[in-house]
């Protein structure tokens, strides 16, 4: 019966992460946190289906007429949500199930991963607040590859872990696959070998050159997604975000994490990411760490910290803070599973759940906000233009071409060399290649000063609709 109840107790700390993320579960891609991300992942399932259903040619809407190959991560989210749209048709519903289900399966390696180092108790609370941070609550159910890159990430860790302790082929090849995965869905995480090299040298010392299993490991999880990102730029088209990491992360990688902007960063996002209280506990698990025991764990925490500073810190992009999570979340189950211990234990860790609680909810809310007027402008356009019409949109976010469903053009963004940077050679340069309409995003297009809307008002026709929204006829 005691083992029954401790099992019972344990999938209800599951259902109730996985009831986190059912509020807003059909709601659009066209969210107030990251619209622009989630909208491309959702758009790149929907050209699998409609142009190309290979998961090796992902498409983008932008910028111009198909095919817009790009060159991102391995698209296993985005190829699963395409079978899903394909059986059972387009429902956001179904986008993001898949996301909440990478994340769930990630749960439970957290939660082995906990088992293996602490009690059932502090495994539990590790678990626990591992599933109510701000972060992972959004993210985990974002059309993104987020989730997906946690799931293989602690896949990873959890496998080699377990070779480390019965030397089965079986447990390396799994952690070289959940490895190469991870690391195709997001460079960051090939941290994760740090704290796996050290737990090969703690066991073999000098012979670990003599470990076959280990060189099998590199050519698989190293060498598969270097394969696949060396195919993927070669057909990627879409050149704004090739190679980004070369241009944007390698170039500054000592030197942005003591920047100001840095620090900002920082000091604004873990809070909003973690909630302050739990930084907190986490502080306090430092201290805590028996590290004759739990050595790897502390490892992995360094080699995390490693990659907020030169990553993170580079690229400052809110959603790549997710990858130090487990590690807060291990961390702050120490204080709180001593808190637990108390004689008054229970009241006092119900009073702090309450409280973080409260502080994710109010983090949250703002995140959840659909952005009706971009979604009524994007239906106004698919009533008065055909599916197959190239239009060119006003914003430099994409969420309102990919609302759309049309494929075209960003204007004024100013990026390419190839098109113009004036507005009349501009507009002639989209027209010349297809552009049918002009798509303001009520009225307004970015970086105009003026020039832009007035060449287009006196020079081509307005479509109106009864709520006051409106596009131009370019041809």
């Amino acid at each position: 019966m005691s083992k029954f109840r401790g099992i019972l107790i344990t999938l209800i700390i599951f259902f109730f992460i996985f009831s986190l993320r059912i509020p807003c579960i059909n709601q659009s891609p066209y969210e107030q946190g990251e619209r622009w991300r989630q909208s491309d992942t959702e758009s790149i399932a929907r050209n699998f289906i409609e142009h190309k259903f290979n998961i090796f040619y992902p498409q983008f809407n932008y910028d111009g007429p198909m095919p817009n190959y790009v060159q991102l991560e391995f698209q296993i989210t985005t190829y699963l949500i395409a079978i899903l749209y394909k059986f059972f048709g387009y429902k956001y519903v179904l986008a993001r199930i898949v996301p909440i289900s990478f994340f769930m399966g990630s749960c439970v390696f957290l939660y082995l991963i906990a088992r293996r180092y602490y009690s059932i108790e502090q495994s539990r609370i590790a678990l626990l607040l591992y599933g109510i941070f701000p972060i992972n609550i959004f993210f985990s159910r974002a059309i993104m590859p987020e989730s997906s890159a946690l799931f293989f990430y602690l896949g990873a860790f959890y496998f080699f872990s377990r070779w480390i302790d019965n030397t089965e082929v079986k447990s390396i090849l799994l952690s070289s696959i959940f490895t190469a995965l991870a690391i195709s869905q997001k460079i960051p995480t090939i941290f994760i070998g740090i704290p796996m090299l050290a737990m090969a040298l703690q066991k073999y010392k000098i012979k670990i050159f003599k470990v076959w299993e280990l060189y099998c490991f590199g050519i698989i999880s190293l060498g598969a997604p270097f394969l696949y990102f060396r195919w993927i730029k070669s057909v990627a088209e879409f050149k704004f975000v090739n190679d980004i990491a070369q241009k944007h992360i390698f170039t500054r990688i000592f030197q942005d994490f003591l920047t100001r902007e840095a620090t900002l960063f920082f000091q604004d996002k873990l809070p909003q990411g973690y909630t302050l209280q739990l930084l907190c506990f986490s502080l306090i698990g430092l201290f805590l760490i028996q590290w004759k025991k739990e050595w790897p764990i502390g490892i992995w925490l360094g080699a995390m910290i490693l990659e907020l500073m030169l990553i993170v810190a580079v690229i400052r992009l809110y959603y790549y803070l997710i990858f130090i999570g487990p590690l807060i979340a291990l961390m702050a189950s120490k204080p709180l599973n001593i808190l637990w211990r108390h004689k008054y234990g229970g009241v006092w860790i119900t009073l702090i759940m309450i409280w973080i609680g409260y502080s994710a909810y109010i983090s949250l809310v703002p995140f959840y906000v659909e952005k009706t007027e971009l979604i009524q402008q994007a239906n106004m356009v698919k009533r008065y233009t055909k599916k197959e019409d190239l239009i060119v949109v006003g914003t430099p976010d994409p969420a309102l071409l990919n609302a759309c469903e049309r494929k075209g053009w960003r204007a004024n963004i100013k990026y390419y060399d190839y098109i113009p940077k004036e507005p009349v050679e501009e507009i002639e340069y989209f027209i010349k290649h297809g552009a049918k309409y002009f798509v303001p995003m009520k009225g307004w297009i970015a970086n105009d000063n003026g020039e832009y809307k007035e060449y287009l008002n006196k020079n081509f026709p307005k479509i109106v609709d009864e709520e006051g929204y409106y596009i131009y006829r370019l041809q």
